[in-house]
């Protein structure tokens, strides 16, 4: 049961069809993610880079004892906390889709500010306007790359 229904024979099958390829979309999104957060970690106009595998992540023996291989997921923070320049820049992107499914084949993003002004935020606990999670798909890291050249200028 799912959500207190049940499961179709027919999502069942769509489910372990996509498992048989899990192992290669992980192996490929586990290659192409280190190099684009490591162009990320190196642009003056991000602040941080919050990635397991990532040059600057503090809990490394945790990430060496748990995580056998990069992951697809990680978050910036941009280098400013102006509202128009966040939204120009997740505007911007053109490959990097806006969503908040992740798992699938296509690279994403989600903003924090896309919660701003949402009835049930709150700006007490929320995270910083600036602060922005990725997942990256199966495209290739230099495609995803100049998507995010593009967008940052």
């Amino acid at each position: 049961k799912v959500n207190g229904g049940i499961i179709s024979p027919f999502n069942s099958w769509l489910f372990i069809r996509g498992l048989r390829t899990l192992e290669m979309r992980m192996k490929f999104i586990g290659e192409n993610t280190p190099k684009v957060v490591s162009y990320l970690e190196n642009h003056p106009k991000v602040e941080r880079v919050i990635y397991p595998h990532g040059k600057d992540f503090d809990q490394k023996d945790l990430v060496k004892k748990y995580l056998k291989n990069p992951c697809g997921q990680f978050s910036v923070e941009l280098k400013t906390s102006n509202k128009d320049e966040i939204e120009k820049f997740c505007n911007s992107l053109n490959v990097f889709k806006m969503a908040c499914s992740w798992g699938g084949h296509e690279s994403l993003i989600f903003p924090e500010i896309a919660n701003y002004g949402n009835e049930y935020y709150d700006e007490s606990e929320a995270l910083p306007l600036n602060f922005i999670r990725f997942y990256v798909g199966l495209e290739e890291a230099e495609f995803l790359i100049d998507d995010l050249e593009q967008a940052l200028k």
